[in-house]
């Protein structure tokens, strides 16, 4: 039989996970650690978090905490794309800037609320966990 981690166990470890990938974040530069290897660590300790909230809380558990974060999401204020870097050569880009809102919703596709964030690379940029940590390094 395989042990399962206990609610009361696994709160304490998923916060020491969430601790443990926030101190990366903020110091992988510091310490000479390249981004690359520092996104690929921090996403496998996310991972593994993932695997003990299913393993203590159930498959639910997440279905709803993700539903929450796209409703977060969703919640926020419209937000405009950003351009993080742009070649001088690439004057051809600004013809993509366009409304990216729902012309039409029908009335049994009440779901589609749900992806009522403009700009969801701007969200992912911008946004932050549940527990307040940046979703990306960017600022």
């Amino acid at each position: 039989m395989i042990p399962k981690f206990s609610k009361d166990e696994a709160n304490p470890i998923l916060a020491r996970l969430d601790r443990i990938t926030s101190t990366i974040q903020a110091n992988h530069a510091t310490w000479g650690m390249p981004f690359d290897t520092a996104k690929s660590i921090v996403n496998a300790i996310d991972q593994t978090a993932d695997a003990i909230e299913v393993a203590a809380y159930g498959q639910e558990s997440m279905a709803l905490r993700q539903e929450e974060i796209v409703k977060q999401a969703s919640a926020m204020p419209p937000r405009t794309a950003q351009v993080l870097q742009h070649e001088s050569d690439e004057s051809y880009m600004n013809t993509f800037t366009t409304n990216p809102d729902t012309i039409q919703i029908e009335a049994d596709e009440n779901y589609m609320r749900a992806y009522g964030t403009p700009d969801q690379s701007s969200a992912v940029t911008h946004g932050v966990s549940t527990s307040g940590r940046p979703l990306t390094p960017h600022k």
